[in-house]
């Protein structure tokens, strides 16, 4: 039984970094990998393993060209799941990622996948339906097919995926142990795989991932039979969950939440995770480096940067840090165009957040939102029910229950960005402390 995960040992050790082993198999994709291999960061990886099931074009060749440190492998037997057996088989590192070379996964994606491990996850999966990801490769049949098996997995496995039929996947190598790939050679491979974990109750989380179109040549997957051998891989490994004893959790680094990393540097948790405070700025090497930010600092970095996703995903976790930091049942935080209208924002009641549109914050702006866009300036409410600015819902004056409120408005020279408020009950009155404290709010990243 494994006793602690390795990621509990490169979070305790900053300096720390796991290798990373990247496993792509191949089969006549000479055309391809000039547009797949340039873009591996290998700042993060260790190691790339080309598994090739007997390719007639000159693969191997382009590959050595590429790059002459790849490790290359052939594999006689045919199948996706033969090529991923023998890529793990031939791997060495600490972490191992599987990438397809036809283009359609984005090794640019890829400390994605390695931050989320290295956070505390088991096994990290790539989904095209998750938030912020997508596809232009999957015909609206194969669409229909995959949100079948992804509600039928969801309803025999008591799970929450948005995607199963995609191979973009990382793990520590540790989990190797608990899967069985001897008998699964086609597609479903990764089905198995992702049940497997299920079964095993390793920690699988789904992040959010891109499938572009393939670039040259014309797919292997066969619709029909290989979602026949999906179908029967689900069945399989739900009876075998039936049959089998109940599994031990595994016994792990749990403590850190999914923390995606996103281009140009910044490392935000998605929406739904619990935020720790902590926002990295990772360099192009190993080294991580720590800097203090303001709120509102932080707040005007990350509307400044041309990140994907959008910075309104970001702050929706900064929301979520804050309200727990300041004791808040609710809050609101809304961005701001140039014209200080709303663009968008998120709105939360307890651990529920949900994101409105424009449209939602009709009453935020007639109401104590509009009187700190216009006046830029902080305030604290000690009754929602008494001050005037307060645009009270009717709800509200139903309950006759007061909240306490503060609100911040974030700047940057004349201009509004966003606002922040924070509610709690009415024998909780936010003080001035308070609302000095969380205008100045830093948070170490």
């Amino acid at each position: 039984m494994i006793t602690e995960s390795p990621a509990r040992k490169f979070r305790l050790n900053e300096s720390a970094k796991p290798t990373v082993s990247v496993v792509i198999p191949t089969l006549n994709e000479a055309k391809n990998l000039p547009l797949v291999l340039p873009y591996i960061p290998l700042d993060i990886v260790d190691e790339v393993i080309l598994v090739d099931g007997r390719s007639t074009d000159n693969t191997i060749e382009v590959a050595r060209r590429l790059m002459p440190s790849v490790k290359v492998v052939l594999e006689p037997r045919r199948g996706k799941g033969a090529a991923l057996r023998r890529g793990y088989q031939e791997s060495n590192g600490d972490i191992i990622v599987v990438i397809d070379a036809d283009g359609s996964n984005d090794p640019r994606e890829l400390p994605r996948f390695f931050q989320t491990l290295v956070e505390g996850v088991d096994f990290v999966k790539g989904s095209r339906f998750a938030p912020m990801g997508g596809t232009t490769d999957m015909p609206r049949l194969r669409k229909f097919g995959n949100g079948f098996f992804v509600t039928l997995v969801n309803l025999l496995f008591d799970q929450k995926f948005t995607d199963l039929c995609y191979g973009y996947h990382a793990f520590w190598r540790y989990c190797l142990e608990y899967l069985d790939l001897s008998r699964l050679d086609g597609f479903e491979v990764d089905t198995a795989i992702y049940l497997q974990a299920v079964r095993r109750k390793l920690k699988i989380i789904d992040v959010p991932s891109y499938e572009g179109f393939r670039f040259y040549g014309i797919g292997k997957l066969q619709t029909f039979p290989d979602g026949w051998r999906v179908l029967r891989t689900i069945f399989r490994e739900w009876l075998v969950s039936l049959r089998g004893p109940g599994e031990e959790a595994h016994v792990g680094f749990r403590d850190y939440s999914h923390k995606p990393v996103f281009p140009e540097g910044i490392l935000i948790p998605v929406t739904g995770s619990v935020f720790d405070g902590r926002v990295m700025i990772i360099d192009h090497n190993p080294t991580v480096t720590f800097h203090r930010f303001t709120l509102d600092e932080l707040i005007r970095l990350l509307l400044a940067k041309p990140i994907r996703p959008a910075p309104q995903t970001c702050l929706s976790d900064l929301l979520m840090f804050v309200m727990a930091d300041m004791g808040a049942s609710s809050g609101s935080l809304v961005v701001l165009d140039e014209k200080a209208d709303v663009l968008s924002g998120y709105l939360a009641y307890g651990k529920n957040i949900r994101m409105i549109d424009s449209r939602g914050f009709s009453a935020l702006r007639q109401g104590i939102c509009g009187w700190v866009i216009q006046n830029r300036k902080p305030v604290i409410v000690h009754s929602t029910l008494q001050d005037p600015r307060w645009f009270k819902q009717p709800w509200e004056e139903k309950e006759g229950t007061a909240r306490s409120a503060v609100v911040i408005p974030f700047t940057e020279n004349d201009r509004v960005l966003g606002v922040l408020t924070l509610t709690r009950p009415d024998d909780r009155h936010f003080t001035e402390k308070e609302l000095e404290r969380v205008t100045k709010m830093v948070i170490t990243v």
